[in-house]
């Protein structure tokens, strides 16, 4: 059974129960189209460690662990939540450069990073970073 996990913003999550998020890996639709027909397992969902003002203490030591565990658990593939993304003057979803790094970490331990959740911006494509 493969396993992946989603990633999503702190500052989000004071308002957000994950329901689209969840409801879209459940219904196999939107970024997680992919997985139609396949034996999956929502193994994880969890935030970053937050950004400016609403940063955690020890934010990488944080991270390292999360990023630990994503690979002890053999998880295959995060998903990086719509609310990771903030639209520019263009109104083109922008990653944040907090999850950028965390999933630049992540694709350094064979972890794979899909974008988007839900929405109309969720293509569920291999992320691409710089």
């Amino acid at each position: 059974m493969k396993k992946i996990a989603i990633l999503r913003c702190l500052k989000t999550s004071a308002s957000c129960a994950g329901t689209g998020c969840l409801r879209a890996f459940n219904e196999r639709s939107e970024g997680f189209g992919k997985y139609a027909g396949e034996d999956v397992q929502l193994a994880a969902m969890w935030t970053c460690n937050g950004c400016g003002d609403s940063m955690l203490e020890n934010q990488e030591e944080g991270i390292e662990k999360k990023i630990a565990r994503m690979v002890k658990n053999n998880i295959e593939a995060v998903h990086i939540s719509h609310c990771t993304s903030k639209k520019n003057a263009e109104e083109v979803p922008v990653l944040c450069p907090t999850i950028a790094n965390i999933s630049r970490r992540l694709e350094a331990v064979g972890v794979r990073v899909y974008d988007g959740t839900h929405g109309q911006h969720a293509s569920g494509e291999r992320l691409k970073l710089d």
